[in-house]
């Protein structure tokens, strides 16, 4: 596996930059490369309309697409490599950097590298930049996420029970490993699909026949498992959510309310129908500012 997996595109990273540094963040790192993050992006996006205060925002760690490691210890690491970042102070960040390269271009260059790419010679410049990409070293967005962090931040990560692809003691082990770092565990079973299903049914009223069959989720297609079709035909998307502002947004309160109808208990969750990430979204309603001030 490659060592460095924190890898954001430079779209993405100058819309981040435009926004207000928030005082509290709730790091999340995801199993999905595509549902999932662009539904927690929608709440980022739109937290007036939620009622979260513009100071507490939701932060998605992100890797490449082509990065398709989703087990749940692999989404703990993806956390993990970003926590080990946060130790850093500026002048460290170099200790980041392969030897190989510091010996290459001089420990002078690369520090100026880091700074200020821009006052240096642009062939050593792409030069660099070339050698970190071949190796999945993206400095920028890592700049960026050392910039966006505060003392009373929250780590957390989301994963799917998916009983198809991840044995019990899998989800478990990394549940008790959550619980003695401190981290927060979301977990939906069997799927995230399963949270978006709440956003349009009563689930536990509307499938009352069908519970074991949301619980087996079997694929029903090539495309589909049981679950993941249900909502498509009712959010009529596939993995990519094409307007979270009308699908999801006006719809967040009743998935609230359909989701407490269900276990949420994160041990309680590795065996049963339900989801917890509800409580992000209510924690994130809860943040007072006024705590935070000196």
């Amino acid at each position: 596996m490659n060592k460095y997996r924190l890898s954001s595109n430079a779209f993405e990273r100058e819309s981040e930059d435009e926004k207000i540094l928030p005082k509290k963040v709730f790091f999340v790192s995801i199993e999905g490369n595509i549902t999932e993050k662009q539904y927690l992006q929608g709440i980022s996006k739109y937290r007036d309309e939620l009622g979260i205060d513009a100071l507490v925002n939701v932060q998605v760690l992100e890797r490449r697409d082509s990065d398709t490691n989703s087990a749940p210890s692999q989404v703990i690491d993806l956390l993990e490599e970003y926590l080990e970042l946060r130790k850093l102070d500026e002048d460290s960040i170099i200790r980041e950097i392969p030897i190989s390269l510091i010996t290459k271009y001089g420990e002078t260059t690369i520090k100026q590298f880091i700074e200020d790419a821009s006052k240096i010679d642009e062939s050593t410049r792409s030069s660099i930049n070339t050698e970190l990409t071949n190796i999945g070293y993206d400095l920028e967005y890592r700049k960026y996420l050392k910039k966006v962090g505060g003392d009373s931040d929250e780590f957390c990560i989301l994963i799917d029970r998916d009983k198809q692809s991840h044995p019990e003691t899998n989800m478990t082990d990394c549940i008790s490993h959550c619980k003695a770092e401190g981290y927060a565990c979301y977990v939906t079973n069997p799927c995230f699909e399963f949270w978006l299903l709440l956003h349009f049914s009563n689930v536990i009223e509307e499938y009352a026949d069908k519970l074991g069959t949301i619980k087996d989720n079997k694929k029903v297609s090539k495309a589909h498992t049981y679950v993941s079709n249900e909502l498509s035909k009712k959010a009529h998307h596939g993995k990519k959510i094409h307007d979270f502002e009308t699908t999801y947004l006006p719809r967040i309160d009743d998935a609230i309310a359909h989701a407490k109808a269900f276990p949420s208990g994160v041990d309680d969750l590795v065996d049963n129908i339900g989801c917890n990430i509800w409580k992000l979204i209510e924690k994130m309603r809860e943040f007072d500012p006024k705590e935070t001030t000196e």
